[in-house]
C-alpha cells in the first residue's frame, strides 16, 4: 500500500484545485502556507491572523480543494478551518478588545457565530474579570439553542396539540439557555464585586447596580415566560399576566429576588447591602447556575413583587370609577326625563333678560 505522505496530500490538494489556479495564485498559496506554518502558539492575535490567511486561501481554492488544503497544511479538520475564517470575518471589529482580554480560540469559535449584542455582552463580562468557560459562553449567546431550532424549523408547521408542544419545547430551550447565560453573568459580577471585602474595602453598590440591573430585569421576564402560569384578571379587558410561582418554593424566591434586583429602588441601603448579597443574592444565584441547595428563610419568603398588588388594584379601582361614572350619568339622564330636575324659574329668566341690555349698554 502506498504511504499517504505529507507531500502526497499537498499534491492531491493542488490537483483538486483544478485548472483555474494561475501561477500567481499558486505562488500566493505557497506564501500563505509558509505564513501559517510560522504561526506559533495559538494566541488570540494568531487565531485572528490565521483566519485571515485561510480567508485568502478560500478566495483562491474551490470548496472541496479548500478542505484538502486545510487538512494538509494546518493539520486540523476543514470545520476548524472554517471556524477560524468565521473568527476573522465576524470578529475583526472586536480585534483589539479580544486581544487585550486574551480570549481563547475555543471561545472565539462560539462568538464568531453569535449575534452582535451577545458578543458585546460576553466581551464586556470578560473585560470585568469574569473567567467564562466555553459552555457558559454558549449558554450566554444561545448558540446551541439556535442550532437546534434551525434544524427543527419544520416542527413549527405541525398542527394540533403535538405541534404546539413541539413549538413550546423549541421556545423553552432557547429561553432556558438565555436565562442561564444571564444568571451566570450576574453571579460572576456579584462575586467580583464582593472581592474588596477580603481587603477590608467597601463594595461599590452603584457600580454593581449599573452592571446587573437590566440583566436581572430580563432574567425575571425570561423566568416568568419559562415557568410562571398566566393569571387572569377580574376585569375582562385587562391583559393576563404571569402569576407568582408557588409560595415557599425555591424558584418563587428566585422570581421575587430577580424582580427586586431589576429595580434600583428595591435594593437595600448601604448598611444592609453586603449582608443582603451574602445571605440572599449569592445563594439564590448559585442555586440557579450551579444547582446548589437553597435554604429558604421567612425573610426570603416575604420578598414580594409589589407591582403585583398594584397591578391587581389598579384595574379594580379603574373599573369602580368607570362604574360610578356610568351610574351617575344614567341617574342624571333619568332624572331629567322624569322631570326631577326643575327648569330655571321664570323670575330667574326675567332677571337674566333684564341684565342683558344693561350689559350691552355698558
Amino acid at each position: 500500500m502506498t504511504k499517504y505522505t505529507h507531500k502526497k496530500k499537498i499534491t492531491i490538494a493542488k490537483a483538486t484545485a483544478g485548472p483555474t489556479i494561475s501561477p500567481a495564485q499558486e505562488e500566493e498559496l505557497s506564501g500563505l502556507r509558509e505564513d501559517i506554518r510560522s504561526l506559533g502558539r495559538r494566541t488570540t492575535a494568531q487565531a485572528i491572523e490565521l483566519g485571515g490567511y485561510l480567508a485568502r486561501v478560500k478566495a483562491i481554492l474551490p470548496e472541496k480543494a479548500l478542505g484538502a488544503w486545510i487538512k494538509a497544511v494546518c493539520k486540523f479538520t476543514p470545520k476548524t478551518g472554517r471556524n477560524y475564517i468565521a473568527v476573522h470575518a465576524n470578529l475583526i471589529d472586536y480585534k483589539e478588545r479580544l486581544e487585550a482580554a486574551a480570549v481563547a480560540p475555543t471561545v472565539l469559535f462560539v462568538l464568531a457565530y453569535a449575534e452582535q449584542p451577545d458578543v458585546e455582552r460576553v466581551i464586556s463580562a470578560i473585560e470585568t474579570g469574569e473567567q467564562l468557560t466555553v459552555a457558559q459562553v454558549k449558554a450566554m449567546v444561545g448558540v446551541e439553542a439556535r442550532r437546534k431550532v434551525a434544524t427543527t424549523d419544520e416542527a413549527l408547521n405541525v398542527g394540533g396539540i403535538a405541534g404546539l408542544r413541539k413549538a413550546a419545547e423549541l421556545k423553552t430551550t432557547q429561553d432556558v439557555a438565555q436565562f442561564h447565560g444571564l444568571m451566570s453573568a450576574v453571579l460572576k459580577r456579584v462575586e467580583k464585586a464582593m472581592e474588596p471585602i477580603a481587603k477590608g474595602r467597601a463594595v461599590k453598590k452603584g457600580m454593581l447596580q449599573e452592571a446587573i440591573v437590566y440583566d436581572c430585569r430580563h432574567a425575571h421576564d425570561l423566568l416568568n415566560s419559562i415557568a410562571a402560569p398566566m393569571k387572569a384578571e377580574l376585569v375582562a379587558h385587562v391583559n393576563w399576566r404571569p402569576a407568582r410561582l408557588p409560595e415557599g418554593s425555591a424558584w418563587r424566591t428566585v422570581q421575587a429576588l430577580l424582580h427586586r434586583m431589576g429595580g434600583v429602588d428595591g435594593w437595600p441601603d448601604r448598611t444592609e447591602f453586603v449582608g443582603w448579597l451574602q445571605a440572599e443574592v449569592i445563594p439564590a444565584l448559585r442555586f440557579v447556575v450551579h444547582g446548589e441547595a437553597l435554604t429558604s428563610t421567612e425573610e426570603e419568603m416575604e420578598i414580594a413583587d409589589t407591582s403585583d398588588d398594584l397591578a391587581s388594584q389598579e384595574p379594580a379601582e379603574a373599573s369602580d370609577r368607570v362604574q360610578r361614572g356610568e351610574e351617575a350619568t344614567l341617574a342624571r339622564i333619568n332624572s331629567v326625563f322624569n322631570g326631577m330636575i326643575a327648569p330655571a324659574s321664570p323670575a330667574g329668566a326675567s332677571r337674566k333678560r333684564r341684565s342683558v341690555p344693561s350689559a350691552a349698554a355698558a
